[in-house]
């Protein structure tokens, strides 16, 4: 198996690993936030993700994406991303309301989570997929040489 394939798998599930852990660092830490300064710490730590999550897909739309879609179809991936944008739209306005309300009386909290959790089956599954796809034993059949994957992402 050539060493590029893997040290790409590799970085790539490093990355989704980090994203993952912090979707379920936010989920499991924000239903019982109920003091003040808890849940301006959540939303802020959502906030963060949301960050962390956008600008990896923003890196996979410009740079990763047009690799794979010129070696197969991936036009599942980009409907994935419509729905994460539109997600993730929304967690951000609901974590900004609970910093804006200084953590009181978050009203929002449970529509938050709710859309957390949305973000969550969406986000998860098509990790998962790229993963699957990035994984050595399938990329070799995209790229059969270590060459070939090098000139795709050249940026690794």
């Amino acid at each position: 198996m050539p060493t590029f394939h893997q040290q790409y798998y590799d970085t790539l599930v490093y990355f989704h690993n980090s994203l993952r852990q912090q979707l379920k660092q936010c989920l499991l830490t924000l239903p019982s936030a109920t003091q003040p300064p808890a849940v301006k710490t959540v939303c802020r730590n959502t906030l963060q993700f949301c960050d962390h999550l956008q600008r990896h897909h923003d890196v996979e739309e410009e740079v990763v994406f047009p690799s794979f879609a010129a070696v197969t179809d991936i036009s599942h991936w980009s409907h994935s991303h419509e729905s994460l944008h539109k997600t993730l739209g929304k967690v951000r306005k609901l974590a900004r309301k609970g910093l804006d309300d200084e953590g009181r009386d978050f009203a929002q909290k449970q529509e938050l989570i709710e859309e957390l959790q949305t973000l969550s089956d969406i986000v998860l599954p098509h990790l998962s997929d790229e993963e699957y796809l990035s994984h050595p034993s399938e990329s070799i059949k995209l790229w059969p040489t270590e060459q070939a994957m090098r000139h795709a992402f050249p940026w690794m």
